[in-house]
Formats: structure tokens, C-alpha cells, sequence
């Protein structure tokens, strides 16, 4: 488990602007993503971005709780164990 402060710096440390010939992994991403619904989209965003289910909540007008369902609901639809994976995941997609 990583603090949403680690996971910024993760990001930020290691996400790398995609290179040109990588339009099949952006493209992969994207599909794999395809399955959420509009609020999951949202959340995963904001885990892209290093929120804290809190932060999250805030942001987008819930509870912690239900992010956090939402991020447990997004980690089963995409087959990822943990939220640093689905943030990298919607980077490669280009969602943040």
C-alpha cells in the first residue's frame, strides 16, 4: 500500500510521455478501460492524478466509501491488484 503523496511521486518520477510509435499500447489501454462507467471513469482519474480516496471524494462529490468501492469495483473490471497499476494504466490510456 502506497500513500496517494508516494503515488504522485511514482508518477511523476517515472510516467513518460508516450512515445510516437506506442498508439497499439495507448489503444490497449483504452480498450481495457472500456468496461467502466462514467463515475469509475471519474475516480480513476482522480487515482491517476494521486487522490486520496478522501481527496477523491471530495473532488467529486462523494463519500469516501463509495470511491473507495468504486476503485475496488474498477481494480476487479481491469484485472489489477492495486491502485499505482490503474493510475498507470489511465496514463497509458491518456486520461491524465
Amino acid at each position: 500500500m502506497l500513500a496517494p503523496s508516494v503515488t504522485k511521486r511514482m508518477l511523476a518520477r517515472f510516467a513518460v510521455p508516450e512515445p510516437a510509435g506506442s498508439a497499439a499500447g495507448r489503444a490497449e489501454a483504452e480498450r481495457r478501460l472500456s468496461e467502466l462507467s462514467e463515475r469509475e471513469r471519474a475516480v480513476l482519474v482522480a487515482v491517476a492524478k494521486g487522490m486520496s480516496n478522501a481527496e477523491a471524494g471530495r473532488a467529486l462529490g462523494m463519500r469516501e466509501a463509495t470511491v473507495k468501492a468504486h476503485v475496488s469495483r474498477i481494480l476487479a473490471k481491469v484485472g489489477l491488484s492495486n491502485r499505482v497499476q490503474a493510475a498507470i494504466l489511465a496514463h497509458d490510456a491518456g486520461w491524465a
